[in-house]
């Protein structure tokens, strides 16, 4: 019996180290930040409604 009691407890440390690795790897895992697409110029000013053309 005393080798089944083993067994069992062997099983339950390697579960536990695989669930701790589980929680650990969800812990410190990121996900990837998806690429910003083309969007507006931060360098131009929306509310800028001037133009560069001279006037005479």
């Amino acid at each position: 019996m005393h080798w089944f009691s083993t067994g069992l407890l062997i099983a339950l440390s390697a579960g536990t180290a695989a669930w701790a690795g589980w929680l650990l790897r969800r812990l410190f895992v990121v996900e990837p930040v998806a690429a910003p697409g083309p969007g507006p110029d931060p360098e131009r000013d929306p509310d800028d409604h001037h133009t560069e053309e001279q006037t005479p």
